[in-house]
């Protein structure tokens, strides 16, 4: 390893001097060797059909939806700034990726391993290319941090098999969205109790290029940079107001008090979006703690303490704060009904109350990382809503979830669920070989922090 870290510093004073532009060098792969344990929980063994399933059905949407280009190395993807077009190709290549190098056997999926490889590396080219560091029209979007964080891990995951002008202008796309948020013009926004939407899932999505860029390139001159700033929008997504006079514990080398500058959650817990309690918006939490656990432990890094702050107190709201009918909808409770997969919406929900994946995430970070001491157990909601999935996706021979009437508001439904499911499925991939990362103070390093 000190050798390892010898070679980057010298790669870098030579691109320093040399003024040398190829931020592709410093990207360091993820080394798959160090996954080699084989011991695939049950919890595993069901998620599997689940991916297999998505995964079905997102290799052939994309390859039915997308034309090629004349050499037949990139899809055709539109070039707008707008995020059906840009987020569904991107969740799709982000769940296919995870599919194969976790096992999933691609004749399941409808296609050979080298055709779905092929496919992963066509959307990511087709998406990258478009980005506006590359000459394209996407990107300082609000919810382009996310997009980005998705094309650029499935990049990541088949770095070896991407072109040399691919890598460049993934990076170029990654440390640019990574980069805005370091701008001295850049403030975090908070929600404090005004207004109908919290900045707890914004907040959570700007983190996730930085925590990939430091995972993907941990000698980058930006790490420090991107760290200071990362740490802030970890603690600030979930936070609470009383959080603002915490003096302990110091997370990352601070208080709360000192990271913070606002909140974006009531102090029982619950996240106001769309002007309603929304439970959709309380389970997002475990997609930006799954993200950060993924990307640290591919890279072999440490997690910053920062990442988790909160997320205990969001899970024992959902499953233990009772809520009174009236003045709530009947038939009132917790949002976490008891030994079903449904959920109960106190205000109801402007989406579907089918989205049992994004709480499906939820349940399986908490079963995994034990966040549910004394509490009602993850593990029983967790097998429940993975039956439930699969009843929905048994009715089509595609593999798709939803049938119409279901979750008609929302184009790019299919991948998305794909996506959640998938990082659900690494994330106990990565359990089952003992390799997830532990937590340490990442500021008390100039780069990185290695398990």
């Amino acid at each position: 390893m000190i050798k390892t870290y010898a070679i980057f510093i010298l790669l870098i004073a030579e691109i320093i001097m040399c003024n040398v532009s190829y931020s592709q060098e410093l990207v360091v792969p993820i080394d798959w060797g160090n996954f080699k344990k084989d011991n695939p929980s049950q919890e595993f063994l069901l998620s599997s059909k689940l991916i297999a399933n998505a995964g079905r059905y997102s290799y052939t949407w994309a390859n039915d939806f997308y034309k090629s280009s004349e050499t037949n190395d990139m899809f055709i993807i539109e070039n707008v700034n707008k995020e059906q077009p840009i987020r569904t190709p991107s969740s799709a290549a982000l769940g296919l990726a995870v599919a194969i190098k976790t096992g999933i056997e691609p004749q399941l999926m409808g296609g050979s391993y080298y055709e779905i490889e092929k496919t992963i590396i066509k959307l990511v080219k087709g998406v990258v290319i478009n980005h506006k560091a590359n000459g394209g029209k996407w990107g300082d979007h609000w919810q382009s941090t996310l997009w980005v964080a998705q094309i650029a891990r499935a990049g990541w995951m088949l770095w070896d098999k991407l072109d040399k002008n691919t890598q460049e202008m993934l990076c170029k796309a990654l440390i640019y969205e990574a980069n805005r948020h370091i701008f001295p013009a850049y403030k975090i926004e908070y929600w404090n109790g005004e207004g109908g939407n919290s900045r707890a899932e914004e907040n959570s999505w700007d983190s996730m290029p930085l925590q990939l860029a430091i995972a993907m390139m941990p000698y980058h001159p930006n790490v420090k940079d991107w760290k200071e700033v990362c740490s802030r929008l970890l603690i600030s997504a979930y936070s609470v107001k009383n959080d603002m006079s915490k003096t302990k514990p110091k997370l990352d080398g601070k208080s709360p008090k000192e990271w913070l500058d606002g909140y974006n959650v009531r102090e029982d817990g619950i996240v106001i979006n769309h002007n309603i309690l929304h439970n959709d918006y309380m389970v997002s939490i475990a997609h930006l703690q799954m993200s950060g656990f993924l990307v640290f432990s591919l890279a072999q890094q440490k997690v910053p303490q920062t990442l988790d702050h909160n997320f205990r107190f969001i899970y024992k709201t959902l499953v233990s704060k009772k809520f009174m009918a009236p003045p709530y909808k009947a038939p009132g409770g917790t949002m976490y009904i008891p030994e079903s997969p449904e959920q109960y919406y106190p205000e109801g929900t402007d989406w579907s109350k089918y989205r049992y994946a994004c709480y499906y995430g939820m349940d399986a970070l908490v079963d995994i990382l034990k966040y549910d001491k004394k509490l009602p157990k993850a593990a029983e909601w967790r097998k429940l809503r993975a039956e439930r999935i699969l009843e929905l996706q048994s009715r089509h021979e595609d593999g798709r979830m939803y049938e119409k009437g279901e979750y008609d508001n929302y184009w790019g439904k299919e991948q998305m669920v794909f996506w959640m499911m998938a990082d659900a499925h690494m994330l106990q991939w990565l359990a089952d070989k003992d390799a997830l990362s532990k937590k340490s103070n990442w500021l008390r390093h100039k780069y990185l922090m290695l398990n």
